[in-house]
């Protein structure tokens, strides 16, 4: 079973198409760093004119917690695409190319071969989202050094440089789950076509009617808002909290974590059942 996720692997990352995710993210937080870099002081003053009038604001406020929160806020935007160029080709690129039956008569099951590939995909999207984590931070103590970190949501919480780090370290884990359910949902998708350019349309296209449908709330659909995955993308923000409130963030996980045991047995109760004739 090793020597199968070994070798998933290494087809991923002899994919070209794997790198343009990679360089996707480097390219992203470059530009977004340099440009807080350089401007940073006249976006965050926006933010920051109406707390000047009630409290003293002193020390570095734009450091490298500020940067790598507000680049978080972007985690939904691109890197579900950039997980879907690879997941979403791991059956239907090689469906597409008539490797796939030939894969299908080595002397393993298709269970085994279905979450062969599943696993890398997982480790793929875990790597792309450690990558980006050390790189914001590589980057961002080079440009910015530390400081506390001033966060406005619905209260004004601030915290100490000493209070910060492991905040993101959970609040990255979590969006990792997030993107662990993307990229499962874009695998699922991957069973079912011929062909790479499905599973990113039809993925992407799902994560849009979510997130629209959510935004207008419609009440019909309140009593199973909560059970939607994509609502729970965004709940890494409750590790910037005083109050963590460690129930919602329990309850969001195990959602995300069923919806990737639906996806994955969906898949692959296609997968097991369909004639792969090329």
């Amino acid at each position: 079973m090793y020597s199968l996720i070994l070798f998933e692997l290494i087809k991923i990352f002899k994919n070209p198409r794997t790198y343009i995710s990679f360089l996707s993210v480097l390219l992203i937080v470059v530009a977004f760093f340099f440009g807080m870099y350089f401007e940073g002081e006249n976006i965050i003053s926006f933010v920051t004119q109406n707390l000047a009038d009630n409290f003293q604001l002193e020390g570095k406020i734009i450091n490298v917690y500020l940067v790598s929160y507000l680049l978080m806020n972007t985690l939904l935007i691109h890197i579900p695409i950039l997980i879907c160029l690879v997941t979403g080709d791991l059956i239907a690129g090689e469906a597409s190319k008539g490797t796939l039956r030939l894969i299908l008569t080595r002397p393993y099951s298709r269970f085994q071969i279905y979450l062969s590939k599943y696993l890398a995909g997982f480790i793929y999207t875990s790597i792309l989202i450690l990558f980006m984590f050390l790189l914001s931070f590589g980057l961002g103590q080079v440009l910015f050094g530390e400081g506390d970190l001033i966060v406005v949501r619905k209260l004004v919480n601030v915290f100490s440089m000493d209070d910060v780090f492991w905040r993101f370290v959970y609040a990255y884990g979590f969006g990792l789950l997030s993107m662990l359910v993307v990229a499962s949902l874009s695998f699922m998708i991957s069973a079912f076509t011929k062909n790479a350019i499905g599973p990113i349309v039809g993925t992407i296209a799902i994560l849009i009617g979510l997130n629209i449908i959510t935004a207008l709330g419609m009440s019909a659909l309140r009593p199973i808002a909560p059970y939607l995955f994509n609502i729970h993308f965004v709940k890494w923000q409750y590790f910037f909290e005083f109050d963590i409130e460690w129930d919602k963030l329990y309850f969001a996980g195990v959602v995300q974590l069923v919806y990737i045991l639906v996806f994955f047995s969906i898949g692959f109760y296609h997968f097991n059942k369909k004639d792969i004739l090329t």
